[in-house]
């Protein structure tokens, strides 16, 4: 720390000695080769003796560009809102609102940065990362109120307040591991000009049996220098390794390159530089190995690529590897590609700063048919992605957890790592078995036999609690049916629910009605042609209600009975019932009901019906007992109440004949019906989570 102090003195001094003309054109000096962290010192000095809007829209911008670039997003935004209120056209670029923009999206602040973006739009409408931004200002509120499971947190004891980044596995077991660092211990004394931290190095930490992490300590032996190491991979045996070097010139610094390094004993040899064909000019960087360490992929920026930094795969073995192919538009974009990483599945990783996302780099899977073809790529979302720079992802084999980094606020330097995890989906199964044999006295049921299936088959067996009450444990992305019995007494039912698509902890609540078997039912709304049995489609509805009691009660054998009115002959009537009666058990039938458990019975304009209390309510000028005969009818002298009598007359109903039908059979369940109504026997089912069917 000191030294770092004493670095930051050393350059301030003569930044006071140097005249107030002199301050603008030092810190282009520094800036025009990238060098922010020096450039940004002499700007801030020449700061307050601005006078003319030029030099204010000129520096400002570029304190800007300093800030962005050394990862202070709330002062890049600052001072580029001040240069865009001085902006004049000529004096800097238009993309001042596009930086704007972007350091207030990165700030959270999307309906400003909105605004920004639009107006830079009417400069430049074909600018593909202003749609990109405004893209993102629109999914990122979204995506942060609708969080994926993962669980993020700071690895306190990986990070300092310098930058870390680049976690890597070093072992098959996954206890040892490699990440990036610019900390104290690193190589050399320089510092960084353009970060003005010290050099990245490689740093080393293992894993004890109790899941400790050891303090990290450098890589040994010849992979660390004075300049930039980092973003390394590691082969499967865990004695090879690539990784990135960036050799800083007096002037100019050479391209970034990847380079090889094998390991002897505990110790790394020295590293040369992988051959890649035709990309021997050209900034490379990132590597990360295939499972099988057939393939190297990277980053590297080639003139034939589709923006800045592409993806590239070749074949490698030791330091030599194929001609490189570009993976194309659907991972690469307009922007950048960097941090490749693969999992031990094969899925590649890979972070963006060009598709669409939350702002800054953003990590994303690539997704592959059935052949191995590209066919998109996936955001990983919040929180693993945020608004600021997210790369450089490593799972703990097939695990849903693993490591990446990242330099969103909260951190403890520049970019810090960060371990995540997907905790287990809870999906639980809430219910109570009630008997609603009477509406007016609902009441919770004990010890009712309850039967839990799902894809795989029966899954559980139980009985409802003294307070009716049932829970249960489900699994994710099946298919389940839960069966309640309560006895011959009662009509059995049953309620289909699924688990697919569910993402986050939820609650299905069940609620399992159960009636006893009465005499006789009506069915409502079964309708037949005029004076003919065909049934009318809207009656499907009500037989298939039927459908669903017989199924989940395999064990009863019912009389289908129809009735007419008394207009008409007797005969012709009977007939007329009788058929109507077994087009009903022929739709039965067709459904899969068993023939042998159905009747059908006509009685003509026999059996006129008894007016019940439910029905005394629904048509008050009949009382309850009436006895809709044919003298009764006629003594009405109300022409609509004669007609609702006549049409009360005509239902059709069933009544249960037995309830021991196959004791001994296994009756067979089409699982394509719906859960209609309606039937004896009800079920409601409702979902608590967050969750979208």
């Amino acid at each position: 720390m000191k030294r770092i102090v004493f670095f930051i003195t050393a350059i301030l001094i003569p930044i006071l000695l140097i005249s107030q003309s002199s301050l603008i054109s030092k810190g282009d000096e520094y800036y025009n080769t990238f060098q922010y962290e020096l450039a940004k010192d002499y700007y801030l000095k020449a700061v307050p003796s601005l006078k003319s809007q030029e030099d204010k829209a000129s520096v400002n911008y570029k304190l800007g560009i300093c800030f962005k670039n050394l990862g202070d997003t709330d002062k890049s935004e600052m001072y580029f809102k001040i240069s865009q209120k001085n902006y004049i056209k000529g004096v800097i670029k238009p993309d001042v609102l596009l930086f704007y923009a972007d350091a207030l999206r990165m700030n959270g602040k999307y309906e400003d940065a909105i605004e920004v973006y639009k107006q830079y739009l009417q400069v430049s409408p074909q600018d593909h990362r202003a749609i990109a931004g405004l893209e993102s200002c629109s999914l990122v509120p979204k995506w942060i109120s609708r969080p994926t499971r993962y669980k993020v947190t700071n690895v306190s004891n990986f990070n300092t307040q310098s930058f870390d980044f680049s976690p890597a596995w070093g072992s098959k077991d996954y206890r040892t591991l490699f990440f990036t660092s610019s900390r104290e211990g690193s190589m050399g004394s320089r510092s960084n000009y353009k970060t003005g931290q010290k050099f990245t190095d490689i740093f080393e930490v293992s894993q004890d049996r109790k899941g400790s992490w050891s303090e990290p300590i450098p890589v040994a032996g010849g992979i660390n220098s004075e300049d930039d190491e980092g973003a390394c991979t590691v082969s499967s045996k865990g004695t090879d390794m690539y990784f990135t070097r960036c050799r800083a010139g007096k002037k100019v610094d050479e391209p970034c390159k990847i380079y090889y390094a094998s390991k002897k004993g505990n110790i790394w040899g020295e590293a040369i530089v992988v051959n890649i064909p035709g990309f021997e000019n050209y900034e490379v960087g990132h590597p990360a190995l295939s499972h099988d360490d057939k393939y190297l992929y990277f980053s590297a920026e080639a003139p034939e690529g589709y923006g800045g930094m592409d993806i590239y795969r070749s074949t490698i073995k030791n330091s030599n590897a194929g001609r490189p192919v570009n993976l194309g538009p659907e991972v690469n974009s307009l922007g950048d590609e960097v941090f490749p990483t693969v999992r031990e599945d094969g899925t590649l990783y890979f972070s963006s700063d060009g598709h669409k996302g939350m702002g800054g780099f953003d990590i994303y899977k690539v997704i592959k048919d059935e052949k191995g073809n590209i066919n998109g790529i996936e955001n990983l979302k919040y929180p693993i992605n945020s608004s600021f720079d997210d790369f450089g992802i490593i799972f703990n084999g097939k695990e849903e957890s693993g490591y990446f980094a990242s330099n969103r606020k909260g951190g403890k330097g520049g970019d810090d790592i960060y371990s995540f995890i997907l905790p287990p989906l809870r999906i639980n199964l809430n219910g109570v078995v009630r008997d609603t044999t009477d509406i007016t006295k609902i009441r919770n049921l004990k010890d009712v036999k309850l039967n839990l299936i799902n894809d795989d088959g029966l899954v559980g067996e139980f009985v409802s609690l003294e307070n009716g009450s049932f829970t249960y444990e489900l699994e994710v992305n099946k298919n389940y049916e839960i069966k309640a019995d309560a006895g011959k007494d009662y009509f059995a039912t049953s309620a289909k629910f699924t688990t697919m698509k569910i993402e986050y902890d939820t609650v299905i609540n069940v609620i399992l009605n159960l009636a006893k078997i009465p005499r006789i039912i009506v069915l409502p709304n079964i309708l037949y042609e005029y004076d003919k049995a065909t049934l009318l489609p809207e009656s499907t509805v009500s037989l298939d209600g039927l459908v669903k009691t017989l199924e989940d009660n395999p064990n009863i054998t019912i009389e289908l009975r129809a009735h007419t009115d008394f207009r008409g002959n007797d005969d012709y009537n009977m007939n007329l019932s009788l058929e109507r009666a077994k087009s009903c058990v022929d739709y039965l039938i067709s459904k899969g009901i068993k023939a042998e458990r159905l009747t059908a019975k006509g009685f003509g304009e026999s059996d006129p019906r008894e007016i019940t209390k439910d029905l005394a309510k629904e048509f008050p000028y009949f009382k309850e007992g009436d006895i809709l005969s044919e003298e009764y009818i006629n003594k009405l002298r109300d022409k609509k109440q004669q007609e609702d009598a006549h049409q009360l007359n005509r239902r059709t109903e069933f009544s249960v004949l037995s309830t021991d039908f196959g004791e001994d059979e296994t009756e067979t369940k089409d699982n394509s019906k719906d859960n209609a109504v309606p039937q004896p026997g009800s079920s409601i089912i409702k979902s608590t989570g967050n969750n979208e069917f």
